[in-house]
This record gives structure tokens, C-alpha cells and sequence, in this order.
């Protein structure tokens, strides 16, 4: 290892001599002193003359000026509001103009529609509002009220009941009698829906072609309005308000709130007819008090309102001795030589930041790409036979989870510390880079090629940063996948031996991540085969090559089939039939399961409803739902759409999910599943046990069954410990009101155990195989019934 430090001390030096160090003399030629003088002597004299000059007028300049200021203050103010303000009209144009909402707006308030349609109706418009409105945080409330008293308003946030008799106040006629046309309505302390927050609103009257008609109200926070005049600095006791024609607050004041009468009267002129305009401001003098105010107004083009300056005089007075003493400053001239001096350096230090800038990376101040590829490039062409050199491609395993969860503040707070620890702990014997997001490469050179010599170093970078980081007194931990490639066994340039690093390691994220791996030819055939399998995947559904095999839940009880659970198969053209268990994996990590998932829902609720057509007995059947589909903005209406084409009644639908996935932002998970339990549809923790397993979310979560997990029934019948631990989950499934079903039962003697402790239903190959739709259809025309005494009924294979 001291070969290794010696290398990378010269090569530091080596560095340094290159970037050179900042020298006055190179860039003030010789003889330049003397015209530099000269330049300082006469720029002083002219800034004195400057200065004497304007001594003597500045009194008139500065009102001037400050009135000339104030004006464009106010104008650059009202454009500023009026674009925002123009902002949310569009934005209330693009509801009025979306047929989607428009469509929904019309099922809503069709008489014909069922409870279900107009529940579905006003949820998809809920949604569209909040999608449409609340990417702005400033909207507070947005509410669709039909003119039909008879119907409620569909609201982000419902009216207070104070608020209930707002049909009869005159802001509601006024929306009515512009008859489409965008209202602004004024400032309201306690906002239009009377929540206590006061806000601004925008409506307009809606019309649908059927005649319907409905108003669509947008509450504004008040604070838009506050902290946009807020940011505008008019000396230490003016301020910048805006007033309705009747001088009545819109925004808050320094003496008054919103709604008050402002305590200085309106310039003459500028009335409701007034004759301010747009890009113009009027200014004038007002007398309050005993005292003089500037007053400067400008109107908005868009709501008539006025944005209105207010400075008194005794503030203009003060910045005028301000300036004078300034000015008397600058005699002196010493600001001419500092700037004359500091334009050469400047440009030295300018020359030298941007180099820097473009070689690295802004957040952790790390070579980026750029640096590493040119350090890797003169490593190669220098490298000797006998010296190799290794490259470490580096992600920070669920890294999105921290950015997530605690926001990109506390991401970014990770990657700087671990760019710290590893430039604290490698030095300047290695080329360290972020490469893109939380990925990083590492250059470590020399001798250190072989793996024995690499393993301990590893090793150290991953305890390194497996180290918790404190973020705002909480303790944040990574993981890290490394993948590892030599110079010059397994790639003789650049290109070839980053893209083996980071074969090797995403070959560590698919074994489990949290390790790492040197690269090997069979990790290259590995990358290939995966990526034609999501090739031939992504063309599956187009070929109709998926198929649904249907499994019988039999109930101990009756002995009868009580559910059905369906599973996908894939039957490949060439590959024949593919197990899930190789396909599904590739399709959660590419997101094709979204869609795929779609198919199987559609697919099965399709088939239920065709039994039941057929006069077969109606059960309910159970698919199973994918994290990544749970997490999908749509999955309600989703659902809703496919009982709805399909025609099966929600309670003939269970919805498997798996308790990984009750773990996921558990107040979302609560108002899905609510959802879905609220249209009529079951759902069902699968895989009970094997999971993230908690108490918790079993009393809060709106599920009716879990699902016993196979691994459990494996040993059941020679462990008692396993026996205790079925019929504890069964125990305690049944005092929270809820069905049990054991899946994977094989035996007899695992059927008469789980009999014994009253489990409800049993799954597995002891009764039947997954079949095809139509095995299962002459399965379900039997209606065979099963018995466990040891004795087959009705003969046939997967009875007991």
C-alpha cells in the first residue's frame, strides 16, 4: 500500500502543477504599474467632481427618483398579480374545457344516476380538482355547486354549516349574473367556506350541454397576495396594499386587516372609473395625520383592483441624508482602485471556478463523469502490465425511500456525507466521482488490482457508509450494491470497464443488494437473458400469450368450494410455459406488472361473471395485487371501471395484497383500501406471517381475511411449534372477526389439523391443481363436495 500512496502524492502534484498558482505579476505587464496610477488618480478625481455635483442636487433627485421608482414598483407589482391572477383563470378555463370533468359533471347530476355512478362521478372529480388545483399550493378550497339546491356541492374540503345559506348572499348572485364570465369576489377573513383561513376567490358560472348547470368555486389563500406585497421593501415605515374600489383591504395592512376600511383615503380620480391604467401608476400627496404620505396606485387588468404604495415623506427625507453621506463616502475614490484592482484578479479566480465547476459535481464536490473518464484515460495509457487498477460502481440501496419519506433536503444531506467520508477515508490515493443520482465511481489504482488486496478496502467503504447520518435529530442509514471491474482482465478501456462494474453491481442489487461483486462473463449472459425476457414480456399481452388457471378455496365446514383464487400463467412461444415465479420478478422491477396486472383483474372478473351467467354457483374470486399496482394513483377507478365493464358485483371481488405492502405510507393505504372496502369490494392480507408482520394495521385496516402462508404448513404436522403458531394466527383472525385461509395444504393429516382449529377455508393441490377456465367450470357444475374422513366423494383426483 505505500506503492499505492507514493502513486497518487505524485499524481496530486502532478495536478497541482497543472492548475499553477495565481500570480499578480502575470497578469499586470511590466511598466503597467505606472498606467494603472494614472488610471486610479483619474478616476478619483471624477468622483469627486461626481460627488460635489450631485451634493447640491440631491434633495430633488432623490423625490424624483423615489417617485420614479415607487411607480415602477407598483406596475412591476400589478403585472406581477395580474399573472398570477391570470394563472388561475386558466386554470378554472381548463375545467370548464376538460370533457372528462364535464362528463363526470353530467352523471353526477342526472337524476337517472345510480348512488354508485354518482359516487364514482364526484370521486373522479374530486381528484381531478386536487390533481388540477393543488399542484399550487396557494389554492386553499375548490368547490363544484350545482344550481339544483337539491344536489351537494362536490368540495376538496366541504362548507362549514354557517356557510350553508350561501345561496342567498350576494356573491353567489353575482357569479350568477355574469353568466360565465371569470368573477374575482374579495377578501374574506374567514374564506367562502367559512374554515377560519381567510382567501380571495375566483368562480364562474358552468353550463353542460343538458342543460345543467353548476358554479366552480376556487379559494385562494390570502397569504399569495401578503407575501408577494410583503417582499417589496418601501423604507422602514412605508407599504404596499391592495384595495377594492371602495377602499376596503385585500391584503393586510400594518394598522388594518383584511376587509377593514384603509386609513388613507383614495387619491381623487382613482374610483371605481378611475383614471388609472394599465402599465401606468398615478402618484399623488395625502395627508394623514398631520402628515404628508406619497401615495402611488396602479388598477389590475384583470380584477379592477388597486395596488396602492404608501410612503411618508419623513422616509424620503431620511434616505435623502442617507445619500448625501454616501456620496461624501466616495470622495475618497478608494472604491475606483479596489474595482480596478480586483477586475484582473476576478478574472483569474473566474477562470480557475469555472474549470473547476465543469470537472465536478455541485452538491458533493466530487469529480464528476467528465473527471473520472480523463483519470481513467491516463491511468490505462500510463498503466504497466504488472500494475492494474480496479473500478468500484457504487448505488446507495433505496435511496428514493429517504427522499421520499424525509424530502430531497435530507437526500441531499446523505450523498454530501457520504462523499465526505470517502474522500476522509480514501484521501487522495483514489479518484472518487458521483456519477449520477446516489451512484458513485471509485478509481483505485496501482497494485490493488487483485481481490484479495480489494476485498478489505470494500469492505471499509461499506461499513463507512452504513454508518447512520443525522438529519434533524433523526438517524438515517443506507446500504450500499458495489460492483468491481479490473484493468485489464475484464476490459481493456473506459467504456468497457464501467459498464462491467456496473453489471456486477446490479448483479448485487438482483441476490439480495447490501454486498458486493467482482464481474464475470456470466453476469453479461445473466444482463442479456433478463433484458430479452422483459423484451418478450412487454410483447406478451399484445400476443395474447397469458392465460388465468383457476384454484378452488374449499370450505372445511361445507366441504363445498366457497372462493376462487386466480393465478397467471405465461405459455411463451418458444420458452413454452414460463413460471411466475421467473417472469413476475422481471415484470415488478420494470413496471410491466401495472398493465399485466390489469389483464388478470379484467381477465378473472370477465370469467366469474360468465359462471354466474352460466347458472354455476356464484363465488367470489380472489386476485392478487402487486405493490406497484396498489400504489398507482388510479387503482379505485380502476376497479370501478372493470366491475363496471365486466358486470360482477363488488362482492364477488377479493383483492389480495401483501402485507409489504401495508407497510407503504400507511395513511394512503388506509383511504385505498377504505375506498375499495366502501365500494363493496373484500380484500385480504396474503402470505400472512412472512411478512413485515404487525398487530397494527390489522385493527386498523378494512380487510376481512388473511391467508395463511404455505411455509407454514410445511412442517405443521411434525413441529408443534409450527402447530401453535397456525393456531395462534387462526385465534387470533377469529376474535378480530376475521376468515382464515390456509394455502398450500398437500396432506390429509394438514387438512385435519387446520379442521381442528377451525379454519375457514383451505387452499392447495390436496383438492385441486390450478385449472384451466373450463376444467374449472365442470368442476364448479358438479358442485362437488369434499370430505376429510379419509374417504374421496364423487371419485377424481384432488379429493380427500
Amino acid at each position: 500500500m505505500k506503492r499505492l500512496r507514493v502513486f497518487f502524492h505524485e499524481q496530486t502534484a502532478k495536478w497541482s502543477s497543472a492548475r499553477g498558482n495565481v500570480r499578480i505579476d502575470r497578469w499586470i505587464p511590466s511598466g503597467g504599474w505606472r498606467l494603472l496610477i494614472v488610471y486610479v488618480i483619474c478616476s478619483g478625481v471624477l468622483v469627486i467632481g461626481a460627488s460635489l455635483l450631485l451634493y447640491s442636487h440631491s434633495n430633488q433627485m432623490l423625490s424624483d427618483k423615489v417617485d420614479l421608482t415607487t411607480k415602477q414598483t407598483v406596475v412591476q407589482t400589478v403585472d406581477s398579480l395580474d399573472r398570477m391572477i391570470r394563472n388561475y383563470q386558466n386554470l378554472t378555463y381548463t375545467v370548464i374545457t376538460d370533457r372528462t370533468i364535464l362528463d363526470q359533471l353530467q352523471t353526477y347530476g342526472e337524476k337517472e344516476s345510480s348512488p354508485l355512478e354518482r359516487f364514482t362521478a364526484s370521486r373522479k372529480i374530486a381528484e381531478s380538482l386536487s390533481i388540477r388545483f393543488f399542484s399550487n399550493g396557494d389554492i386553499r378550497n375548490v368547490h363544484i355547486i350545482p344550481l339544483d339546491p337539491a344536489s351537494n356541492e362536490i368540495s376538496t374540503s366541504a362548507f362549514s354549516p354557517e356557510s350553508k345559506n350561501y345561496r342567498t348572499e350576494a356573491w353567489f348572485q353575482k357569479v350568477i349574473a355574469a353568466d360565465g364570465e371569470c368573477v374575482w369576489l374579495e377578501t374574506r377573513k374567514a374564506g367562502y367556506s367559512r374554515s377560519g383561513q381567510s382567501s380571495f376567490a375566483v368562480s364562474r358560472l358552468m353550463k353542460l350541454d343538458s342543460g345543467i348547470k353548476y358554479m366552480l368555486l376556487a379559494e385562494i389563500n390570502t397569504s399569495v397576495l401578503n407575501d408577494t406585497l410583503a417582499e417589496i421593501k418601501l423604507g422602514d415605515s412605508g407599504e404596499m396594499v391592495m384595495l377594492t374600489a371602495a377602499n376596503r383591504l385585500l391584503s393586510t395592512a400594518k394598522r388594518e386587516a383584511e376587509e377593514d376600511e384603509y386609513h388613507i383615503a383614495l387619491m381623487p380620480g382613482l374610483t371605481a372609473h378611475g383614471t388609472a391604467r394599465d402599465n401606468t401608476a398615478e402618484s399623488g400627496m395625502v395627508s394623514w395625520n398631520g402628515s404628508k404620505q406619497l401615495v402611488v396606485a396602479g388598477r389590475m387588468a384583470t380584477t379592477g383592483w388597486l395596488v396602492e404604495a404608501v410612503i411618508p415623506v419623513t422616509e424620503v427625507a431620511k434616505d435623502t441624508t442617507r445619500i448625501r453621506n454616501t456620496m461624501l463616502i466616495s470622495l475618497a475614490g478608494i472604491t475606483v482602485v479596489i474595482m480596478l484592482f480586483n477586475y484582473f484578479m476576478q478574472r483569474r479566480r473566474n477562470e480557475l471556478n469555472i474549470r473547476y465547476m465543469a470537472y465536478h459535481d455541485h452538491l458533493t464536490d466530487l469529480a464528476n463523469r467528465k473527471l473520472f473518464y480523463e483519470a481513467m484515460e491516463r491511468e490505462i495509457s500510463g498503466a504497466q502490465p504488472t500494475q492494474p487498477f480496479a473500478v468500484l460502481f457504487m448505488d446507495l440501496d433505496r435511496f428514493k425511500l429517504i427522499n421520499d419519506t424525509f424530502g430531497h433536503a435530507a437526500g441531499d444531506q446523505m450523498l454530501k456525507e457520504v462523499a465526505r467520508r470517502l474522500k476522509l477515508g480514501l484521501g487522495s490515493s483514489c479518484t472518487i466521482a458521483r456519477f449520477d443520482g446516489d451512484e458513485f465511481l471509485i478509481l483505485i489504482p496501482d497494485c490493488v488490482g487483485r481481490k484479495e488486496e480489494l476485498r478489505p478496502i470494500v469492505e471499509q467503504i461499506m461499513a463507512w457508509i452504513q454508518q447512520p447520518v443525522l438529519y434533524h435529530e433523526k438517524e438515517l442509514s443506507v446500504n450500499v450494491s458495489i460492483g468491481i471491474s479490473r484493468f485489464p482482465e475484464d476490459g481493456l478501456d473506459v467504456p468497457t470497464l464501467i459498464k462491467n462494474a456496473d453489471t456486477a453491481m446490479y448483479s448485487v442489487k438482483e441476490n439480495g443488494r447490501s454486498s458486493y461483486q467482482f464481474y464475470n462473463t456470466a453476469m453479461a449472459k445473466k444482463t442479456y437473458e433478463r433484458l430479452a425476457l422483459e423484451r418478450d414480456l412487454r410483447l406478451a399481452l399484445e400476443r395474447k400469450e397469458f392465460l388465468l388457471h383457476y384454484q378452488p378455496q374449499i370450505g372445511l365446514e361445507t366441504g363445498m368450494v366457497g372462493g376462487i383464487e386466480a393465478l397467471l400463467r405465461w405459455r411463451h412461444p418458444e420458452r413454452g410455459l414460463v413460471s411466475p415465479e421467473v417472469f413476475i420478478p422481471v415484470a415488478e422491477e420494470s413496471r410491466l406488472i401495472v398493465p399485466i396486472g390489469e389483464w388478470v383483474l379484467y381477465t378473472a372478473c370477465k370469467q366469474n361473471k360468465a359462471w354466474q351467467d352460466a347458472g354455476l354457483p356464484k363465488v367470489q374470486v380472489a386476485v392478487n395485487l402487486s405493490i406497484h399496482q396498489f400504489q398507482h394513483a388510479e387503482i379505485v377507478d380502476t376497479i370501478a371501471r372493470i366491475l363496471r365493464e365486466t358486470g360482477l358485483s363488488p362482492q364477488y371481488l377479493e383483492l389480495e395484497i401483501t402485507e409489504s405492502i401495508a407497510m407503504h405510507d400507511v395513511e394512503q393505504v388506509i383511504r385505498t383500501l377504505q375506498a375499495l372496502w366502501d365500494m363493496g369490494v373484500n380484500i385480504s392480507i396474503d402470505d400472512f406471517g412472512t411478512g413485515y408482520s404487525s398487530l397494527n394495521y390489522l385493527k386498523h385496516f378494512p380487510i376481512h381475511r388473511l391467508k395463511i402462508d404455505k411455509s407454514f404448513l410445511d412442517d405443521m404436522v411434525s413441529n408443534a411449534k409450527e402447530r401453535e403458531i397456525v393456531a395462534a394466527i387462526i385465534v387470533m383472525a377469529h376474535s378480530l372477526g376475521l376468515q382464515v385461509t390456509a394455502e398450500g395444504a398437500e396432506s390429509l393429516e394438514q387438512v385435519h389439523i387446520l379442521n381442528g382449529y377451525r379454519c375457514d377455508d383451505v387452499q392447495g393441490y390436496i383438492f385441486s391443481q390450478p385449472l384451466p377456465a373450463r376444467a374449472f367450470a365442470e368442476l364448479l357444475e358438479k358442485r362437488k363436495v369434499y370430505y376429510w374422513s379419509g374417504k374421496a366423494v364423487g371419485g377424481g383426483r384432488g379429493e380427500a
